[in-house]
């Protein structure tokens, strides 16, 4: 059976025609899904993409967009970028857990944003201080035409170095 965590890997396919680099939207050091401890996540149930075990306490626009919608808890934003790309971010894995608590949204749904702009403020202590550790994953849905994910694994600052590069076909 085909796993779309199969896409992930630290290398880059070959013969990709196309390749989108997602700025990191929250310094950390990225990871791949399968190391998250949660099953749903690792598997690929809400998209693929990258767990980055968070450094920081804001969380920046990967790319130019809009907000599309925002958790009424406010631990999940989707943002879709001018090109059409969906990106899930989740901060946290039983982040909802809070019911908002720790989360200070800088937009709201349906608002443009920039690259780089701040979208939100989260409290890291909080959330390490009750789960015992805070992962960002950055994910995306739409694989079908995708090649590949290069998962960039090493530590990186907000905004600054991609987090993941997409390869298309």
């Amino acid at each position: 059976m085909w796993n779309p965590c199969n896409l992930v890997s630290s290398s880059a396919p070959e013969g990709s025609r196309l390749q989108l680099p997602v700025l990191a939207p929250v310094s950390g050091k990225v990871g791949l899904l399968g190391d998250v401890p949660s099953p749903a996540y690792a598997n690929g149930l809400f998209g693929v993409g990258v767990a980055i075990d968070m450094a920081g306490h804001r969380l920046q626009a990967p790319f130019d967009g809009i907000l599309q919608d925002q958790t009424a808890s406010g631990e999940q934003l989707r943002l879709r970028s001018r090109q059409g790309l969906e990106l899930l971010i989740q901060l946290g894995i039983d982040s909802h857990k809070l019911m908002g608590e720790g989360f200070r949204a800088k937009l709201r749904s349906g608002q443009a944003f920039t690259q780089g702009q701040a979208l939100m403020d989260f409290d890291l202590n909080l959330l390490k201080r009750r789960f015992g550790v805070a992962h960002c994953l950055v994910l995306i849905s739409q694989t079908s035409k995708l090649s590949g994910i290069q998962a960039h694994c090493h530590s990186m600052l907000a905004g600054q170095e991609p987090c993941m590069t997409l390869h298309f076909r």
